[in-house]
């Protein structure tokens, strides 16, 4: 096994909930995701390739993705809800971190929505503090990552924004 197989298989030891599921049934890839044809001993063993976790954006994964599921993990053990818990969707839109899931709780999703707040304010390539927001493709940026000249600063773009 590969290194980030290595690192993927730990992080979903510490982390149930990073491992891949089907967002429709709940089934984690480990139990066929609710379309495997064959019988439940046949499942091919899943091999670590990617996580959850990998479908946030690299900076904000570097900045905080440890943190927020740490924090959540935390809330999900107190709630005793960790088993039931699983992440549908994690993505970047209208420049910021979206993290839908299911089974969560009310605190658990006040921990999304802090780090969701921050992204705001994250380069969402290296993690840095963002100081700009391009204008085409809305993601914040250090000045180092914007990749273009259509932008403004970060604090600027979000006072005016309603959401």
């Amino acid at each position: 096994m590969d290194v980030k197989k290595e690192y993927n298989r730990a992080l979903c030891d510490r982390y149930p909930f990073l491992i891949p599921s089907n967002p429709w049934s709940g089934k984690r890839i480990t139990e066929g995701a609710g379309f495997w044809p064959g019988a439940p001993e046949d499942i091919p063993e899943y091999d670590f390739e990617y996580t959850e976790l990998d479908l946030m954006a690299a900076g904000w994964r570097k900045a905080f993705g440890i943190l927020l599921c740490d924090e959540l993990l935390t809330e999900l053990q107190r709630a005793n809800t960790l088993e039931l818990y699983r992440i549908t969707e994690i993505k970047e839109k209208r420049g910021f971190l979206r993290w839908y899931d299911n089974g969560n709780t009310e605190h658990g999703y006040r921990i999304i929505g802090k780090y969701q707040h921050l992204s705001r304010f994250t380069c969402i390539d290296c993690g840095r503090p963002a100081a700009k927001v391009t204008l085409g493709w809305i993601s914040p940026y250090c000045d180092a990552c914007c990749p273009d000249d259509r932008n403004m600063p970060v604090e600027e773009y979000w006072n005016m924004r309603a959401d």
